[in-house]
């Protein structure tokens, strides 16, 4: 079941608040075409599974895969002008769509807009639990602490540290002292090792 068969007494339709839902996904400022696109399929997964009609609102210039107004794939592209008119731009076309629709966003003043204007409002991180649950990792990658994507370290062997030699003779390698490896053999034993 999902998240929004609660509303099928009348074809819900969902307008998403396309900035604040990028947010949302840890994406800000510029985001790249192939991002926006990423999302857009995410979306349209999304609406396919959960039999809802959906908007998106984004802002800038149209994507060419993506024009204003038109399908991409099962959902409908809309864009506002710029940053500072989106807000308007978004309650605007939720406001035109009528009974049955929800505003989803993150945006203090886009809620605070709709609210004014007696729209249904839900907020990006409850939508969230319902998108999130049928993507995939593919489609958000995922980011080390140091900013990179994990996908480039996955198959790397462990690095190995060069050792010093003595003048002609090789060193012993050190011992551990008795507790370390007291903690080791504990530790292994609550784990499942694979050799």
């Amino acid at each position: 079941m999902g998240l929004f068969n609660l509303f099928k007494a009348s074809k819900t339709l969902l307008v998403v608040d396309g900035l604040s839902l990028n947010e949302a996904l840890g994406m800000k400022g510029k985001i790249p075409p192939r991002n926006q696109l990423q999302m857009l399929r995410r979306l349209s997964r999304f609406a396919e599974r959960e039999k809802v009609d959906l908007v998106v609102v984004l802002s800038g210039s149209p994507l060419h895969k993506a024009p204003a107004g038109k399908k991409f794939e099962e959902i409908t592209v809309l864009y506002s002008k710029s940053p500072e008119a989106h807000a308007k731009q978004v309650v605007k076309v939720a406001a035109s769509k009528g009974a049955g629709t929800i505003l989803i966003s993150g945006n203090a003043a886009v809620e605070k807009i709709a609210l004014s204007r007696g729209l249904d409002v839900m907020r990006v991180s409850t939508f969230r639990k319902a998108f999130d649950f049928g993507g995939s990792e593919s489609d958000s990658p995922r980011r080390t602490e140091r900013g990179g994507n994990d996908r480039s370290n996955r198959n790397r062997p462990p690095r190995r540290r060069p050792t010093k030699k003595a003048s002609g003779s090789e060193q012993k390698p050190q011992e551990r002292p008795q507790k370390e490896s007291s903690e080791t053999d504990a530790i292994n034993e609550l784990i499942d090792l694979v050799d």
